[in-house]
């Protein structure tokens, strides 16, 4: 009888368990659809510092080199696992032994300008998966053989003791982004009238040099035609210094916004992506209707 018990609240306990991740991953999945919904595409030359959207193709900086681990193709990011058969009897499981994802930064290219993705912290969903088997813990070569039906039927009969799988977003490719804008370096983007009246205020904390400079009668004071002459000069120094300015242009960059907000990469557009986390969270709000009408039956059935 105490076994039975036991074995009762295990399963109370479990779908308890099950009903409060499906609750948590449906509402995840539907944040995620609305903020997608909700934010307007940006052009990276136009956009603004912030939490944005952009949309565009995917390339290499001209000093990368970026190679996908198993395969050792051409890709602009990158993740894999490699894991290790088990068996038990007559069942079979796969555990990760090694697994690793991209670092390197890319660029998306919309037309109207290239901006830097950091991927570092990225949700991402890749174009492209590759899966096969070998013998040897890192692959010595490039055999796909496909996912899905077709990969899981391999994958029981398959008698290599290794799989692998890589994921990638392929270069020339298609790249949805949404994440935390910003521009690094270039001019200043503040306003000359901004810049001259900062520049006046700097002026007046040394009241000898500004009158020596501009008080043409030598009254003590500058009068309204000798404070539009330092004015005038204030604004010709601004342009002046703008015109000579020999920076690089600003670096615009793409990263996790760090504040829980979501920072997303996909080979899709934002539509396809939308409409996949709406299926996540049909699928979670399923799940958690179903283990609480589960969860109902058992209690009330005691």
């Amino acid at each position: 009888m105490s076994g039975n018990l036991f074995k009762f609240w295990l399963t109370v306990m479990a779908l308890a368990g099950i009903a409060v991740y499906s609750f948590w991953y449906a509402c995840k999945a539907w944040t995620r659809n609305r903020v997608i919904e909700d934010t307007p595409t940006s052009r990276v030359r136009s956009a603004a510092q912030g939490y944005v959207e952009l949309s565009g193709i995917g390339a290499l900086p001209s000093d990368s080199a970026n190679k996908a681990p198993l395969t050792g193709l051409p890709c602009t990011w990158w993740r894999y696992k490699i894991e290790e058969r088990s068996s038990t009897g007559r069942s079979r499981s796969w555990s990760t032994v090694d697994s690793g994802t991209s670092e390197i930064p890319f660029l998306l290219d919309d037309g109207t300008g290239q901006c830097l993705i950091d991927p570092r912290g990225a949700e991402v969903f890749p174009g492209a998966t590759d899966v096969w088997y070998g013998p040897e813990s890192w692959p010595q070569m490039h055999i796909p053989n496909g996912t899905g039906v077709f990969g899981r039927l391999v994958d029981t009969l398959v008698t290599d003791k290794y799989r692998y799988t890589e994921y990638r977003l392929q270069p020339r490719g298609h790249v949805y982004a949404i994440g935390a804008f910003r521009s690094l370096g270039g001019i200043s983007v503040e306003s000359p009238d901004d810049a001259v009246a900062n520049l006046l205020r700097e002026w007046k904390k040394d009241q000898a040099a500004l009158l020596a400079r501009f008080d043409a009668n030598h009254d003590g004071t500058l009068g309204a035609g000798e404070w539009e002459q330092a004015r005038a000069a204030a604004r010709k120094q601004v342009l002046d210094g703008r015109a000579a300015d020999t920076r690089p242009p600003s670096l615009n960059v793409l990263a996790d916004p760090m504040d829980g907000r979501a920072f997303l990469l996909a080979a899709s557009d934002g539509e396809t992506l939308a409409q996949r986390f709406r299926w996540r969270a049909l699928a979670g709000f399923a799940g958690f209707v179903g283990s609480s009408a589960a969860l109902t039956w058992m209690l009330t059935h005691v």
